[in-house]
């Protein structure tokens, strides 16, 4: 069986969530099946990789728009992949309107990571388009049954829903020397608060800044983006000291993990589906303080058992929570403690890749049914 992952981006180069996954899905499925992924190029070049054994084709673009890419030739691509399973992440303009164009041949499985918030005018127009593709899907994957409960567009076809959550490799976020721990808190001052992320409009990022002002530990926020350069104005117009390493590198990362006391997720739209990073943070054995959106982050992070959840855009209630961690440090150990082992048990990446593969089997093998006419 041939799959084919589509998406606008893939890591590398671009290191978003998304994109991770799609690699961690690329990276254990070739073990079952034949792998290829399909994505843009961000450049007028088509060029074709290999990353871990797996082939990725990356498409001409003219650029984007409202962050999806104008790339006339995508739609060709997609149907010259002659997949039998082609993976759709959505939200994804591009492919979407690529397969209603070509249909090409192949089961249809939409993995769903997250509703289109920003672009509310595009979407009035672009709504029917994005309904008749949900309703060519043979399955639809999203990542917490959260997130299909408040989606007035997943509820719709709760039926085709099947939830498989994100995962990650746990063994890649083993501690650091203790060197690496202590030489980072002594850089930032003593025990710190940690953020992390690409510095998108949906992080909430200006509400962290806000609070700041009033956590009784350095805060850092590490990564980049769109939104890095108003976030540093923000926290300079604010008098408030706030570290920005910038983009880290893995193993930066890791350690990053390891010396902060706490991890903060102040994420304030729907956009943020899942959360990765937190992910991440539970790997280290890290609590974190997040938002209530109503989507699966409340599922990454159990209130009370890996962290707190607090109302989003309230800079008081994420300082409190924050302090409040801080300040119990038999709690935190705990919450990290118990984080550390659910991340394995349920959130392994290998073993969601497996049982998401088992889910484009069954589609597969109803299509071939169906078309053979038993």
């Amino acid at each position: 069986m041939k799959v084919v992952h589509v998406y606008k981006d893939f890591d590398p180069p671009v290191h978003g969530g998304m994109e991770r996954h799609i690699a961690l899905l690329c990276r254990f499925q070739k073990q079952w099946c034949e792998v290829e992924a399909l994505a843009c190029s961000r450049s007028l070049r088509t060029r074709r990789e290999e990353h871990f054994g797996t082939p990725v084709t990356y498409v001409a673009e003219w650029g984007r728009f409202q962050s999806a890419p104008v790339s006339p030739l995508f739609p060709l691509y997609m149907r010259q992949c002659h997949a039998d399973v082609m993976v759709v992440h959505s939200p994804n303009p591009t492919a979407e309107l690529g397969w209603l164009a070509t249909r090409p041949r192949g089961a249809l499985v939409v993995r769903y990571q997250s509703d289109v918030v920003r672009q509310a005018f595009a979407m009035r127009f672009y709504r029917p388009f994005l309904v008749h593709f949900l309703q060519k899907a043979a399955m639809i994957l999203p990542t917490s049954q959260q997130y299909v409960t408040s989606s007035p567009l997943l509820r719709r076809f709760e039926d085709k829903c099947r939830i498989v959550p994100l995962g990650i490799v746990a063994e890649e976020y083993a501690p650091p020397p203790v060197a690496a721990i202590e030489a980072l808190r002594e850089k930032y001052g003593g025990a710190f608060v940690f953020f992390c992320g690409v510095h998108r409009y949906y992080k909430g990022l200006p509400w962290l800044a806000r609070a700041a002002t009033k956590i009784n530990a350095p805060v850092v926020i590490a990564g980049d983006g769109p939104e890095r350069e108003n976030i540093m104005k923000l926290a300079a117009a604010l008098g408030v000291t706030i570290a920005f390493p910038g983009a880290l590198s893995h193993e930066s990362l890791v350690a990053h993990l390891h010396a902060c006391s706490v991890f903060v997720f102040p994420s304030v739209e729907r956009s943020e589906a899942f959360g990765l990073s937190m992910l991440e943070a539970h790997a280290c054995g890290a609590p974190v303080v997040a938002t209530r959106l109503g989507t699966g982050v409340e599922h990454v992070n159990e209130d009370g058992r890996t962290g707190v959840n607090v109302p989003p855009k309230d800079a008081d209630a994420l300082a409190a929570a924050v302090n409040r961690l801080l300040e119990d440090e038999p709690l935190r150990r705990s919450m990290g403690a118990y984080a550390r082992e659910r991340v394995r048990a349920q959130f392994n990446a290998e073993s969601i890749a497996r049982q998401e593969f088992e889910l484009y089997e069954e589609a597969f093998h109803t299509l071939r049914q169906n078309a053979s006419g038993f």
